[in-house]
């Protein structure tokens, strides 16, 4: 049961007085510095503002954070209840943190109404003094860095027993490779340096397989799935059935398939991708969790899940350089659930619909993607965004501050003074209703600030807001470029995934 251990400012003033009545005056046990904030889990909708204060004292290290939020009410951490210490603005929270290591936390929101306690997942790291200058001062959100090494080979492996066949030649992807040999039998290589060896279920294991090659039989019908954004490759290649328990909840889910899957127990959570339901999954012979990129950060879940017998597979499409590259993905997993044929075709379905776009008439038209966060500060798109290439692809000229920071992140944040110099004259204007919740009128967004009345996209009545659902469909990449076509070209008010603001 928690602890209702409540943090407040007082706390700390009581300490500190304490502190100068005991050792007197002068003492110097206390430190403060700054700190970097990398935060993962939830939606990504929100973040921790970096960087945050670090208070050390008496051999404990606090953190002082501010939430982009002011719905959460109280955190957990290790077991204990944190309040919030400021009623008005964003959320403040103090809370013990380890610096250099990942520490595990719940945050409690009331933003969609009722209560949901949110697991997250961060990292607190000391910046040096020399460095605080360099250190980048925006609130946005930091990304997940993986390290991993560009030299890992994607090449083939020879399997005693086996005789290789052929490679199949990717068109985008560059971030895995499917090698086929005898007996049915298809290696994937993954830009980590992991291969996967797919056996069909019947198939007699009278070879040798190398050393660090997982093995998985194919086709598997009993998933837990982590990687949420992949729920729409299977989607869209008719494999829902393949997928038994996932690691988020149904409230934030928007596909319909997902949603009735759900309602209907035949898909049902099976613990967070940090965190599974062990023995739930067990206990329903899963036979393979697919997860992200995030499961790099929580090693010992890969180790335990194998432990049991639940092969890993991790998927890599999110660092794919084209959005064609991260599409090509779905041939992946009709390897893995048996309908190769099924994602070929849905594949090439979405590559037509963008080579089919007649660009040359809409190039010069300027676009920008931005959303208002609770600081009053603007979240926009950098050019390394999936959203911003798709514009690209769809014959936009894509609008943003001329000097940007070469990094992974794909948004920042700024002024809304230096979104405005850039933004002002653009054709067309897109509200990211995926990142804050979208005005319902013009004349709602015209009341959020004052500037944007003067921007000649409002004047001229040419905003669009992009669905909350996009990021959950990444096997749409041709649809909704095509949607952004629309948009651009002939100005249509309603699409699958944009809509248009009206007064």
């Amino acid at each position: 049961m928690l602890s209702n251990k409540k943090i407040t400012i007082g706390f700390f003033i009581l300490i500190a007085a304490l502190s100068i009545f005991i050792n007197g005056c002068g003492d110097s046990s206390e430190r403060e510095y700054p700190a970097s904030v990398t935060l993962f889990g939830g939606s990504g909708r929100a973040y921790i503002e970096s960087p945050c204060k670090i208070i050390e004292k008496d051999g404990l290290v606090w953190a002082d954070i501010v939430w982009s939020s002011k719905y959460y009410d109280y955190m957990v951490v290790d077991g204990e209840r944190y309040e919030v210490i400021k009623g008005e603005g964003n959320s403040e929270f103090i809370i013990p943190v380890e610096l250099g290591k990942e520490i595990s936390f719940q945050a409690d929101t009331t933003a969609m109404g009722t209560p949901h306690l949110i697991d997250y997942t961060a990292v607190f790291t000391k910046i040096d003094k020399d460095s605080i200058g360099s250190e980048e001062k925006n609130t946005e959100r930091a990304s997940k860095t993986i390290t991993y090494s560009k030299s890992v080979s994607l090449d083939k492996v020879d399997i005693e027993g086996l005789k290789y066949i052929s490679t199949d030649q990717n068109e985008y992807a560059t971030c895995f490779r499917i090698y086929r040999y005898s007996d049915d039998c298809v290696l994937i290589a993954v830009r980590d340096g992991r291969k996967y060896l797919l056996l069909p279920k019947d198939c007699k294991e009278s070879f040798s397989v190398p050393e660090k090659v997982s093995v998985l039989k194919v086709p598997i019908t009993n998933i837990y799935l982590g990687a949420s954004a992949v729920m729409s490759q299977f989607d869209s290649i008719g494999a829902i059935d393949s997928i038994k328990f996932v690691a988020t909840k149904k409230d934030d889910w928007y596909i319909d398939s997902v949603l009735h899957a759900m309602d209907n127990d035949l898909i049902k959570y099976g613990g967070k991708y940090s965190a599974p339901d062990y023995e739930t999954l067990v206990a329903s012979k899963v036979d393979a969790a697919i997860e992200n990129t995030m499961i790099l950060h929580s090693p010992k879940v890969t180790e335990k899940l194998e432990k049991l017998g639940i092969p890993v597979f991790i998927d890599w499409s999110s660092y794919e350089d084209s959005v064609l590259g991260r599409l090509e993905w779905i041939k992946v997993y009709g390897i893995l659930t048996g309908r190769e044929d099924s994602a070929d075709k849905a594949f090439a379905e979405q590559i037509t619909q963008i080579k089919d776009l007649d660009i040359q008439d809409i190039e010069s038209k300027s676009v920008v993607v931005f959303s208002l966060n609770s600081n009053h500060q603007i979240v926009t798109k950098k050019k390394n965004d999936y959203l911003v290439k798709m514009i690209e692809c769809a014959g936009g000229k894509y609008l943003l501050p001329k000097e940007t920071k070469e990094d992974s992140r794909s948004q920042m944040t700024i002024s809304i003074e230096a979104f405005y110099s850039y933004a002002k004259d653009a054709d067309i204007i897109i509200y990211n209703g995926v990142i804050e919740d979208a005005p319902d009128t013009l004349e709602e967004l015209k009341n959020m600030d004052i500037t944007f009345k003067n921007l000649k996209a409002v004047k001229n009545g040419n905003v669009w807001c992009v669905d909350k659902a996009l990021y959950q469909y990444t096997s749409k990449t041709g649809t909704i470029t095509s949607n952004i076509y629309d948009v651009l070209k002939n100005g249509k008010e309603k699409t699958q995934f944009l809509y248009k603001l009206s007064n």
